[in-house]
């Protein structure tokens, strides 16, 4: 009888590798804890990364947007005074006007009145307020020009507004150049109007002083637009910024300047004194390009004022600017510069 067959050697035992469901085990509870971070963190890079500083872009005291301006250069003032500007009408929009976080503690200028504390500024505005209802107001960045001045900035912009003014009973546009002069603590000292173009008066008779309108109807009134020029428009005076060309010295900024290079005379009491600065003349620049209605409307005194004046009513033809591909009147804001030689 045969005997059954016997391998001929024995097979090894075949014992799983652990290490392979233990690595799984693992990169799965990383998954799920990265899952759940995810779900409850709001940036799961924080968990991760040192604490950095904030980044501030506009606080409840706007005015450490520019407090430390004699530090910047221009480019970095400039783009702090945008900031702030753009806060200001921004929280101003939204109902919110709290003197303290913009204002000088006693404002030396808030319109027409003057040397204002905390209170009565917002008493003044709050009523200023009052026959401005419904105001829409824009500023165009691209009309900033500013000088620091004694430690302060002095800033110009234009603004487009419209607003229902009840003491007229009627709705009301302009364009409105403003002055904002900011202290070296970052606050407002001065906020004023320098000039208004363009006012668009239109009677609302049957608008309540409210705002609401009554329900007696009346005929419907075409409001006429400002940048459209037409022939009841001829003599309308545009702004500078608004147009499609705006005036221009003929040969440009280059041209202009060897203009004023040759033909200004410093003042010799200026000189004596030590005084310099920009002096801000405003014109308007007539289809023809001849310039009128010259006037200054922000001088630094001794002479200088004259001077920029007597050089300016000396000046040849501008290049008018221009609306739809037509020549109309613009007004126009040029700052001279009167600077000493360095002895």
């Amino acid at each position: 009888m045969l005997d059954p067959e016997l391998p001929n050697e024995l097979e090894p035992e075949i014992t799983p590798d652990r290490s392979v469901f233990r690595f799984a085990l693992i990169m799965g509870a990383i998954i799920l804890i990265l899952i759940m971070a995810s779900i409850f963190m709001e940036d799961i890079r924080r968990a991760f990364s040192p604490a950095s500083a904030p980044v501030t872009v506009v606080r409840e005291d706007s005015s450490e947007l520019l407090n430390e301006s004699a530090a910047m250069n221009e480019e970095e003032v400039k783009y702090s005074l945008i900031k702030f500007i753009e806060a200001f009408f921004v929280d101003q929009k939204k109902g919110y006007f709290d003197p303290p976080s913009y204002f000088d503690p006693i404002t030396e200028t808030y319109y027409n009145y003057h040397q204002l504390t905390y209170q009565r500024l917002k008493q003044v505005h709050t009523a200023r307020m009052a026959d401005y209802r419904e105001l829409e107001l824009s500023w165009l960045v691209h009309t900033l020009q500013f000088e620091r001045r004694n430690d302060s900035i002095y800033a110009n912009f234009w603004t487009r507004q419209s607003y229902f003014k009840p003491s007229k009973s009627a709705r009301e546009s302009a364009e409105v150049l403003l002055e904002m002069v900011i202290n070296p603590e970052g606050k407002i000292s001065v906020l004023k109007e320098l000039e208004i173009r363009n006012l668009v008066s239109v009677p609302m008779p049957n608008q309540a002083p409210n705002g609401s309108t009554s329900s007696t109807p009346t005929p419907a009134k075409t409001e006429p637009v400002p940048n459209a020029p037409s022939e009841s428009s001829e003599n309308q005076v545009y702004s500078s910024g608004l147009l499609e060309s705006p005036p221009e010295f003929v040969g440009g900024n280059k041209k202009l300047s060897q203009f004023l290079r040759k033909n200004m005379k410093y003042p010799g009491k200026a000189r004596e004194l030590g005084v310099q600065g920009k002096v801000f003349v405003a014109f308007v620049v007539e289809t023809n390009g001849q310039l009128s209605n010259m006037k200054i409307i922000r001088g630094i005194g001794s002479g200088c004022d004259e001077e920029a004046l007597r050089v300016m009513r000396n000046s040849p033809p501008w290049k008018p600017g221009t609306l739809d591909a037509k020549p109309v009147r613009s007004s126009f804001v040029l700052p001279i510069v009167f600077q000493l030689a360095e002895q």
